[in-house]
């Protein structure tokens, strides 16, 4: 498993952004809910995660790097035939910061709901 993006099954809001993105991306990656793995399964995909790490954001590991909530989303756009060129905005200056922000408030409101 090369490409592997983790989310919280318990989660509604990454369960759908997970589905979501499966259905719009690359079939080449996996879409895992961290909460199926062990904590020794996930150092095992890579060494900085954990159970508190997951819980926190959503994330995309791709050749050993790690991407974690907005940039994430982000690296997995590239990979979407149709919107993949309009993904070079999410590299403005200030727009991680608010993608940061709006996946932060997104999760704590969707989850709470």
């Amino acid at each position: 498993m090369d490409q592997i993006f983790l989310y919280d099954g318990n989660c509604e809001f990454c369960k759908n952004l997970a589905k979501s993105l499966e259905r719009k991306t690359d079939a080449s990656i996996s879409f895992i809910s961290f909460r199926s793995l062990t904590e020794d399964q996930l150092s095992k995909i890579h060494p900085n995660l954990n159970v508190k790490v997951c819980e926190s954001d959503v994330q995309f590991i791709e050749a050993g790097v790690r991407y974690p909530g907005f940039f994430a989303v982000r690296s997995i756009l590239w990979k979407h035939q149709t919107i993949k060129y309009l993904n070079i905005f999410l590299y403005l200056p200030l727009v991680p910061v608010f993608g940061m922000a709006a996946m932060y408030v997104l999760k704590r409101f969707k989850s709470n709901s």
